[in-house]
């Protein structure tokens, strides 16, 4: 059975996208992503819209004293996402929401200046590919994919963090050096990393994979 859209994110939708086909959600368990045109550029969390936001759109947030998403961790750290809620004032205007949706889909692109050149562009194909050989209980770290492909480990880095298609592509299964789980840049939380790895029988203990689920 699927799970059941909220009152008010059906409101958004419907209301004020006026269900535009290019907008779409999808449950990402205790919360939802929204998407235009397959990139996400907003939360749904506890009733509250959170925009993607960073250095091109900070001050439109701070200007109305809107808030940052934050969620603590079940260590008792508490995390802040680079999403903040979405003022009410912008909700009821169309052309001003419209506006503020592009600059949440230019965060991610803003860091993409250079052009990749076609060599670039299939090595991170193959980069992502490889993770689907990876054996449903098993991980890999950054350090076995850099000596792999021979590659800095800050272009492991990066091309799991611009993972358009983390469905397709299980970028939650490259783990740090040191077999921490670290973040999982789809959507910013370590919660849904771990849940994702433990969903794939990966065994972890005090946040650390253990050393028999490593694929090598």
């Amino acid at each position: 059975m699927s799970k059941k859209v909220p009152e008010y994110l059906n409101y958004f939708l419907y209301d004020c996208l006026d269900w535009d086909k290019r907008y779409s959600t999808k449950s990402m368990f205790w919360w939802y992503a929204i998407y235009k045109d397959a990139k996400v550029f907003s939360i749904f969390v506890d009733d509250i819209i959170f925009f993607k936001v960073w250095d091109n759109n900070r001050n439109d947030y701070e200007k109305y004293n809107s808030k940052p998403f934050t969620y603590t961790k079940k260590s008792g750290i508490v995390w802040v996402m680079s999403y903040y809620e979405l003022p009410e004032d912008i909700l009821e205007n169309r052309d001003e929401l419209e506006v503020w949706i592009e600059k949440s889909l230019q965060v991610e692109s803003k860091t993409k200046s250079k052009t990749k050149s076609k060599k670039d562009i299939d090595l991170d194909k193959n980069i992502l590919e490889y993770l689907l050989k990876i054996p449903k209980w098993k991980v890999t770290t950054y350090k076995i994919l850099w000596d792999k492909f021979g590659v800095h480990p800050r272009r492991i880095a990066s091309v799991m963090r611009y993972n358009k298609n983390p469905e397709i592509y299980p970028c939650y299964k490259v783990v740090s050096n040191s077999l921490d789980v670290s973040g999982y840049s789809a959507y910013d939380w370590v919660d849904t990393k771990i849940y994702l790895l433990e969903k794939d029988w990966v065994k972890i203990v005090d946040g650390k994979v253990l050393i028999d689920c490593v694929f090598w």
